[in-house]
């Protein structure tokens, strides 16, 4: 994809001088109309008014035009930066993303990207926080997307100046892991009705994969003799995870049931037998939750994975082990979310070493 024009002025921006221009032509016409005597007040009175409502209207056409030109060129710069990223071979969710708030951005700041200032990413972004009622750490999130846009820009020099040099990161609350409990998790299990929904909570709980990696997984990935799964986490990096053998058991019996040639693990209860999604599997723990007669259980897959990594760490397992276990690239990740042990835990120690 080509623009028009040269990189360094992104195309498609107003020029300065013509609403100027168009207010000062309007100024010479009516003065003028004012000196000519060859019409009634009435009839001049009429054409002035007649005249006034063409240039609006001229005014107002042109205006929205140049809008459009700045959306079509916002939205081409967007496509051209997401395929760069599919280049990178970024994960699907990733590319949504990107494209997901890059797009509100730019509807929200209706302007060139050239023109965007660091004042403008401030006030979209307290914009979002108010109006979306977001907390910290989506708002940090957007701007790491945002930075990562801005940034290509840059190099690309479809921008002089980036906005986001100036835009610090955002502190955010720091909260207890949610995790659940041993009796939890039995009744969880006893709540399943199909031999699919407990085989995906089993593998679950068992593995700590994101769901991501659940939902992406095909039959010849499990090898039943070792217990282990190959997944591709983030940046399509493979990793092994390993499971129990009531993961086993069970994706063994789901997996004997089906009828369809679907390579895929999990798929959907009904025909045509789609690989289920994210939001699938979202879908079946927030119906198993409901079933459980836990009161006000928020059940999501990431809470399988953080109940592992809790559960490891209390055992005594290293941040390193555990990292491996989460397939987290940076181990500064896995100790700064998971560095929170139970309260239980915290207290044994202080009784253990302090009385």
């Amino acid at each position: 994809m080509q623009f028009s024009g040269t990189r360094k002025k992104h195309p498609g921006r107003p020029p300065k001088e013509m609403e100027g221009a168009r207010s000062r032509m309007q100024k010479d016409i009516m003065e003028q109309l004012s000196f000519n005597g060859d019409l009634s007040d009435e009839q001049l009175q009429l054409l002035k008014d007649t005249l006034s409502q063409t240039l609006m209207k001229y005014n107002v056409e042109k205006e929205e035009k140049s809008q459009n030109k700045i959306a079509q060129d916002n939205n081409q710069l967007t496509e051209e930066f997401l395929e760069t990223k599919r280049i990178e071979n970024k994960s699907y969710n990733t590319l949504y993303n990107y494209g997901n708030e890059i797009s509100k951005m730019f509807l929200v700041i209706n302007k060139p990207v050239n023109d965007i200032t660091t004042q403008d990413i401030r006030k979209y972004m307290d914009y979002r926080k108010q109006h979306d009622q977001l907390k910290a750490v989506s708002i940090n999130n957007i701007r790491m997307y945002l930075m990562s846009f801005f940034k290509w820009c840059a190099i690309e020099e479809y921008i002089e100046k980036n906005p986001m040099d100036r835009i610090g990161v955002v502190k955010a609350e720091k909260k207890v892991i949610d995790t659940l409990t041993d009796e939890e998790c039995e009744m969880i299990r006893c709540a399943c009705d199909n031999e699919r929904d407990l085989a995906i909570i089993d593998l679950l709980s068992s593995s700590g994969m994101r769901v991501s990696e659940l939902t992406g997984l095909n039959r010849q990935d499990i090898d039943f003799e070792k217990g282990e799964v190959v997944v591709f986490g983030k940046g399509a990096k493979e990793r092994v995870c390993f499971i129990t053998g009531k993961a086993k058991v069970h994706l063994k019996w789901y997996l004997a049931q089906r009828t369809d040639n679907n390579p895929a693990l999990f798929v959907t209860a009904k025909k045509p037998f789609t690989r289920l999604t994210k939001n699938g599997v979202e879908y079946i723990l927030k119906n198993v939750a409901a079933k459980s007669n836990i009161p006000k259980l928020r059940l999501y897959p990431h809470k399988y994975r953080s109940t592992l990594a809790t559960n490891m760490l209390n055992k005594g397992a290293s941040a390193e082990q555990i990292q491996h276990i989460l397939g987290h690239q940076d181990i500064s990740t896995t100790i700064s979310v998971y560095a929170n042990m139970e309260k239980d835990t915290i207290k044994n120690a202080h009784h253990t070493y302090v009385s």
